[in-house]
């Protein structure tokens, strides 16, 4: 690691990301104290970790979900880190409850699938109410319900005022989730901001039975546009092109924001390229 230092604005999420061996982990390590740092410090609301009375009621960790007792029930895992924690009784039950894990709480660890695991660290970190979550891939190796499920979860605590530093080398989880991005390679950052920031390109991709009529439609609501074809590219929302269709009964045949490769372009330009040296290690296998 080499001077890495960002901050995480209180009550919105922050995307950490950075291709595999980065530093993203070392990095949360070194958060959790499990990792010493050379120089440096990391501070929770002006505090360091170490120097608060109860960490664990200030600050949630989410880091591997394969570190658990494997011969212990979900309840019983619960129940022993709400001790230590010194944390009540309910709370217990209230973590079953928010990781929809209640049907399942006397089944053992080693049973549990990778996402019921995920599910477990999360309902761990939530037990004493902390006001920050720090996640190092929390959807690695999850399906498409499970991956949802996490997203959706962190889109809520954010929205009670948690503040949340999400891991991630997954393009998808920081266009899904992230309200700020810090790119990392090779132990340094190399690029943060808004995610907005990171969109070169905010435009929508649609097409329309006929192309004539929504022509008329962007140039009524002022939105720049380009044609090619049928396709047309527009300086709108998905959201705001669909209701002004709606409104005007113009039928869409496809309709989808292009946000998310305009991210890609930038993640690639700005880090070592690894997806590029994948790419041609490919090449030269065929």
């Amino acid at each position: 690691m080499d001077s890495v230092s960002f901050d995480c604005p209180r009550g919105s999420i922050t995307g950490f990301l950075g291709p595999n061996g980065a530093g993203k982990s070392t990095t949360l390590r070194v958060a959790a104290g499990l990792t010493r740092a050379d120089a440096g410090e990391v501070l929770f609301n002006g505090h360091r970790r170490q120097d608060l009375e109860n960490p664990g009621r200030t600050i949630g960790f989410v880091l591997d979900p394969t570190a658990l007792h494997p011969g212990r029930s979900l309840q019983e895992t619960l129940k022993l880190n709400a001790m230590l924690l010194g944390a009540p009784r309910s709370a217990v039950e209230n973590a079953l409850s928010v990781a929809g894990l209640e049907s399942v709480r006397r089944k053992r660890v080693g049973s549990l699938s990778l996402g019921m695991r995920q599910r477990l660290v999360l309902g761990m970190a939530l037990l004493a109410g902390p006001q920050f979550l720090v996640m190092d891939e929390p959807t690695n190796g999850l399906d498409a319900d499970g991956a949802l499920w996490v997203r959706n979860f962190l889109k809520h605590f954010s929205a009670q005022g948690g503040t949340v530093l999400l891991s991630s080398h997954l393009l998808r989880d920081m266009q899904a989730v992230a309200d700020h991005i810090v790119m990392i390679d090779r132990g340094r950052i190399v690029a943060s901001g808004t995610a907005a920031e990171f969109s070169v390109s905010s435009r929508t991709k649609a097409t329309a039975v006929e192309p004539e009529r929504l022509t008329e439609v962007c140039r009524r609501r002022g939105w720049g546009f380009d044609l090619s074809g049928r396709e047309f590219l527009v300086d709108a929302t998905p959201e705001d092109i669909g209701r002004a269709c709606l409104e005007y009964g113009v039928v869409l045949t496809h309709l989808s924001n292009i946000t998310e490769s305009a991210l890609e372009e930038k993640f690639l330009a700005l880090t070592s390229g690894e997806f590029s040296s994948r790419n041609n290690n490919l090449e030269q296998i065929r």
